[in-house]
């Protein structure tokens, strides 16, 4: 069997940043706290763990020492009762999340009432809803019908969220509303994945996906993959495939979330093989 790996494999560089500084922060100091886990991936969550990285529910929980702030970023009452509390912040927000929070303020400065596209239960979402107080959120196509009428509408949206979905999404917008300024804010390195998921998965009979099952832009690939004519298969590890999965297939397609480390997916690679040539 085949096996035709994505170019683009591995944490992004967002994800990369963060697990850095929270590896460097656990190795200087024994009191580093984050809410909730840094990444949507449960080997590095472990890893840290280990290490000596804890995790609270809420900051209420964080009596002393350094608040850990993952990618997600947090909301801004959250910043602020930690800086109350006197914790010292470690904040690796990464770089794309606050680009939203910085677009979605200046849109609401220049007097457009703000939507937010992205799953509202998400941390990411949740942190730039703190940013811009007031501002509607919706997820589908079918939530810009039940949006109150307005005259303009300034829209940013998820980093990882579903470029089609969201194309779909403004388009709505556009014929509900007199003026619509959208910015574009799903990150660079989710638009390449969901690219090769698009174009790839017609070159495959099978798409393997590698990443946390919590982690949006993951399952996302995974989705894209399966309506572009894939079979597809989200796992965590290499203990996930099947080979029944696999029998008779003559080429696979192999992808990764971003939170993904490298070597995970070469784990899932080798595995792949080895159940290629296994008999069913």
């Amino acid at each position: 069997m085949e096996i035709r790996k994505a170019k683009t494999q591995g944490f992004c560089f967002g994800v990369a940043i963060t697990v850095k500084k929270a590896e460097e922060a656990i190795a200087a100091r024994d009191d580093v706290t984050t809410l909730g886990h840094v990444v949507h991936n449960p080997q590095i969550v472990a890893t840290l763990e280990a290490d000596g990285l804890r995790n609270a529910g809420s900051v209420d929980e964080v009596e002393s020492g350094a608040l850990f702030v993952r990618a997600h970023g947090l909301p801004v009452d959250v910043f602020e009762k930690a800086q109350a509390k006197g914790l010292e912040i470690i904040d690796a927000t990464c770089p794309m999340v606050t680009k939203i929070h910085v677009q979605a303020e200046k849109l609401k400065a220049d007097g457009y009432k703000i939507i937010v596209v992205g799953d509202p239960h998400h941390p990411e979402v949740k942190g730039t809803l703190s940013h811009v107080p007031a501002a509607w959120c919706i997820e589908t196509v079918e939530d810009v019908a039940r949006l109150p009428r307005g005259s303009r509408v300034g829209v940013v949206v998820q980093s990882t969220y579903s470029r089609e979905r969201f194309t779909d999404i403004v388009k709505a917008l556009s014929e509900k509303y007199y003026e619509v300024r959208a910015v574009n804010t799903i990150c660079t390195d989710t638009n390449n994945r969901q690219s090769e998921a698009e174009r790839l998965s017609q070159e495959v009979e099978v798409m393997v996906v590698v990443g946390g099952k919590t982690s949006a832009n993951t399952k996302h690939l995974a989705e894209l993959a399966e309506s572009h004519g894939a079979r597809s298969y989200h796992i965590e590890g290499p203990d996930e495939l099947q080979p029944q999965w696999f029998d008779g297939i003559k080429v696979a397609g192999l992808m990764s979330g971003a939170s993904t480390p490298g070597w995970l997916v070469d784990q899932v690679c080798d595995r792949m093989e080895e159940l290629s040539r296994q008999p069913v």
